[in-house]
Order: C-alpha cells, then structure tokens, then sequence
C-alpha cells in the first residue's frame, strides 16, 4: 500500500509541473497569426476600402485562410499590414474573392467555402468620424 504523504508529494508535483507547463504554452504561444499578405484593396467609398487578407502562417495542418477587413484607404501597403494586426476581420474564411459587389453603404459577398466568422455589419474611423458599411453575404458549399 502507498503512503498517502508520498502521494500527495507526487500529485502536489505533477500538479504544479502541468500548470507551469500551460502558463509557458500560453506565454509564449502568438495571440494570432501573421498576415501573409494583401490580396486585394477594394474601394467601398471615397475614404474606405476592403482588404483581403491572406493568412499562410499555419504550415501543413492549418488551412490557407482569408480574412476581410474594412479599413480607411492606406496606399501604403506595409503601413497597412500593420494596422491589420490590430483589427478585427468581419469575414474570415477559406474562399479568396469573396467581394462581389459595391453598392452605397453596402456590400454584397460571396462565398464558396468554410466559413469561420462573420458580422454583418463593419465600421471604420476616418477624420474623427465613423463610417457604417452593410454586408450581405451568400454561402454555397461547392
């Protein structure tokens, strides 16, 4: 029969060994990938575009995945991907191309794959003010 001081001695310590270990994974893991590049800048007004964003950083177990940004037009394509880290996406999914269409204070998307998150609704700040931009999405599985 085990001594219940010895096995409360190797609990206590496996214990503590798994919760150092998940504070060291969570430290040190990256809050979230890094965007590969910019596939496409579409206008949605004078001031606002939509940036398809590329996301390649998974290697072979992570899927090639897209996310949509509504962001105040920045020519600047590296001053651009840095602002991209710290926004949030309205569409993240596996299909390229999503936008099909640019209407006023509205725009309608397509896509034809998994789709991972989606608000109907973006904005953006430009000159202290923010703008509003509808979307309409249609999903089809291939």
């Amino acid at each position: 029969m085990q001594k219940p001081r010895a096995s409360r001695w190797f609990s206590f310590t496996i214990s503590t060994l798994c919760v150092a270990q998940a504070i060291y994974i969570y430290m040190t893991a990256p809050a979230s990938p890094e965007p590969t590049e910019i596939i496409s800048v579409i206008p949605v007004n004078s001031t606002g575009a939509i940036y398809e964003v590329l996301y390649n950083s998974g290697g072979a177990t992570v899927p090639i995945v897209y996310r949509y940004f509504l962001m105040k037009r920045d020519d600047n394509h590296t001053e651009a991907l840095n602002k991209i880290k710290s926004a949030h996406p309205f569409l993240v999914t596996k299909s390229s191309g999503a936008v099909r269409e640019i209407l006023p204070g509205r725009v309608k998307l397509r896509t034809l794959d998994m789709i991972y998150e989606y608000r109907n609704t973006a904005y953006y700040e430009t000159n202290g003010e923010w703008k509003r931009v509808k979307l309409d999405l249609t999903s089809d599985m291939p």
